[in-house]
């Protein structure tokens, strides 16, 4: 197991046959196991009983192999299961719950890793472990969870809450991609019955946050795709808040940006032009834009090309006109001579139109023919064309690029060949060929200089002052969550099990009396299976046990079971489908006891009071100073401390700090 992918496979191991399970279907209902049970911890028993059991000891582990593919060579990769005590945790509570706000859940007693290492960490593991010959199977798999850079790294809680902590595709040299990992990870979820995941979207390509490239282009983040909403954000970030960022950024128009980009920068309104001739359809905002590059780059095989055809001859489909392509030849040209003449200036569509009726009689080929050349590059020229946000009326300005282009050929030309379906329309010519990896450099290139780069680019103008800010927003919107398996019908409390023999029913606890940690949130309900005949007594033992077994806090929870009710489950009063009826309430609610009641240390210490600028009110995760005077914490950016900067020994807030300026007068 020293070699984490694998093209081979041993035929026995030391103890015992080790069984390969197939990468695209693991996690499905009788892959490996039939993950059929009501509750998480036993669709988690059910999937460990397939897994070679690797150490035992205060944390035992489990391991799986997995098939990628057989062909052309065999590819394999292991997956570990490592159950984490509490007992072996550094901290007692989750900050990754805190942060996703889960902060007020119960400790859970036990956590479950699920981790696919890479090389590089499978190699720091055994070099921590006693050298690169030692064998996994006879060493503990505790070091592995606190590594960084896996493959794969989520675990879940005892109570079916988890959190994703990585993901890691073939950008970081792993044989799989980021979509098949993902796709295991989900599957595991969904399978294992798992109730809530939180993540923390770091997720990035090409200096790229995914979270912006995506929620621009499609509303939502990489992960959304597979169910993620927002959770919480950062530097106090609301739900709110960033739905309108979202909005605010995917609605700006290319004309309003094309129109002030044109005296800023010469270089974005020709890529801007090359993908609006690609485009099948118009590309009208920013959302536009680079969902059809997002789309374009996923189509085009890689090593391939599809012709930008910035300098080929002009070839308007005459099938979609009634022109012929001389006729059409003719008004381009006379519409380019009228241009010119205005000496680059803008001039209204109007102006131009009018002037090229001298020309050309035909009112509806000049309509058509404008309506063609918005923003395209016709031979040494661009045809730009905007919408005065003033004026609110159309406006052409042509721009000389000769300088800007590689090729000499002077002759009028426009871009027409069609992007449709990953398919492209070659020309004989063969020139300036547009790759995948052009379309990815040129992603870059918008999303520094458009939705980074803003304000050297714009300042201050308008509308697209919103652009920073936005951005800004949606970066800062960093936790996204998923429900899987939560019980919300509460019609559905009482469920029949192995043939009528058993009975499912699903319950929650709440304080008999006054406790003392109101924050503390009590827990989700669980699936009691106990006989059909067994006694109301035999319930309460059993969810006391399925309880503490869960909860840290709950190790020693007594459930009062001295009312008066009916001895036996069966004899209950059954409302058809409403499931058990006790005291006029659908289903079961415990009142329980606490005889002791654990505190972490944690809660011992003394809260931390926040107070930002931003609104924050709880931690998030973010970099954070204190006042040395008040005690009150702050995000170190919202009070001007950069990134890169070291955090100051002595730190003031700019409350105490006014205070403390007319002490300095006293003598």
């Amino acid at each position: 197991m020293s070699n984490l992918i694998r093209t081979d496979l041993p035929k026995k191991r030391k103890r015992g046959e080790s069984r390969v399970f197939r990468l695209k279907t693991f996690g499905e209902t009788g892959h490996p196991a039939e993950l059929n049970q009501l509750s998480f911890r036993d669709n988690l028993g059910k999937l460990l009983e397939f897994g070679h059991f690797e150490s035992s000891g205060l944390m035992g582990s489990w391991s799986f192999q997995l098939e990628v593919h057989r062909h052309p060579n065999p590819l394999y990769v292991l997956l570990f299961v490592v159950e984490e005590p509490i007992e072996a945790s550094l901290n007692l509570r989750c900050n990754h719950c805190q942060y996703v706000g889960w902060g007020n859940h119960m400790i859970c007693n036990k956590k479950y890793h699920f981790v696919i290492p890479s090389k590089e960490t499978m190699a720091a593991f055994l070099k921590l472990e006693g050298g690169i010959c030692a064998s996994p199977e006879k060493e503990s798999l505790s070091h592995l969870v606190e590594l960084q850079g896996h493959v794969l790294h989520g675990f879940f809680h005892s109570n079916g809450f988890g959190h994703l902590l990585s993901i890691n595709g073939i950008e970081s040299g792993s044989d799989l991609t980021g979509h098949q990992v993902m796709e295991l990870w989900d599957r595991l979820c969904s399978g294992l019955k798992a109730r809530k995941i939180g993540l923390n979207d770091a997720s990035h390509k090409k200096g790229m946050e995914l979270r912006l490239l995506h929620g621009v282009a499609k509303g939502e983040p990489w992960f959304g795709r597979w169910g993620y909403r927002f959770g919480s954000g950062t530097y106090g970030v609301t739900q709110k808040i960033y739905e309108k960022a979202l909005e605010s950024v995917r609605n700006v128009p290319l004309c309003l940006l094309n129109h002030h980009l044109t005296s800023l920068n010469r270089e974005t309104p020709i890529l801007l032009s090359r993908y609006q001739t690609l485009s099948t359809e118009p590309l009208i905002t920013l959302s536009d834009l680079f969902m059809f590059m997002l789309h374009l780059h996923s189509r085009l095989p890689r090593d391939n090309y599809m012709n930008n055809s910035r300098n080929q001859i002009i070839s308007i489909d005459s099938t979609n006109c009634r022109w012929s392509q001389k006729r059409i030849q003719m008004a381009i040209k006379v519409v380019i001579e009228s241009l010119k003449r205005v000496e680059c200036r803008w001039i209204s569509r109007q102006e131009v139109r009018d002037a090229a009726r001298n020309y050309i009689g035909d009112t509806g080929l000049l309509d058509f023919v404008l309506k063609s050349l918005g923003n395209q590059v016709v031979g040494n020229y661009l045809v730009r064309r905007s919408l005065n946000p003033v004026k609110k009326v159309l406006e052409y300005c042509l721009e000389d690029i000769s300088n800007l282009l590689p090729s000499s050929n002077h002759e009028l030309t426009t871009l027409q060949n069609q992007y449709q379906m990953g398919k492209t329309t070659t020309t004989t010519n063969g020139h300036n060929k547009i790759t995948r990896g052009q379309v990815m450099k040129d992603m870059v290139y918008f999303y520094r200089h458009i939705l980074m780069d803003y304000k050297g680019m714009l300042g201050p103008i308008g509308i697209l002052n919103q652009i920073g800010m936005a951005s800004r927003a949606i970066l800062d919107a960093k936790y996204f969550i998923k429900e899987y398996h939560y019980i919300r019908d509460t019609s559905m409390k009482t469920i029949q099990l192995d043939g009528g023999g058993k009975l499912g029913i699903f319950c929650t606890i709440a304080w008999k009396s006054h406790h003392h940690n109101n924050d503390i949130k009590m827990p989700p309900q669980e699936c009691i299976v106990v006989n059909k005949n067994a006694t109301m007594s035999e319930v309460y033992s059993e969810a006391e046990r399925v309880f503490r077994e869960i909860y840290w806090e709950l190790r020693d929870v007594v459930v009062d079971n001295q009312r008066e009710m009916a001895p036996r489950v069966d004899e209950m009063a059954l409302n058809g489908n409403k499931g058990l009826v006790l005291d006029g309430n659908v289903g079961v609610m415990m009142n329980i006891e606490v005889m002791k009641y654990y505190d972490d240390e944690d809660s011992k210490k003394k809260e931390k009071r926040i107070e930002c600028e931003c609104g924050a009110k709880e931690e998030d995760g973010e970099r954070m100073v204190c006042c040395d005077i008040c005690e009150v914490w702050q995000h170190t950016r919202c009070v001007g401390v950069q990134h890169n900067e070291e955090v100051p020994r002595i730190f003031l807030c700019q409350s105490c700090d006014q205070h403390l300026i007319p002490l300095s007068f006293l003598p």
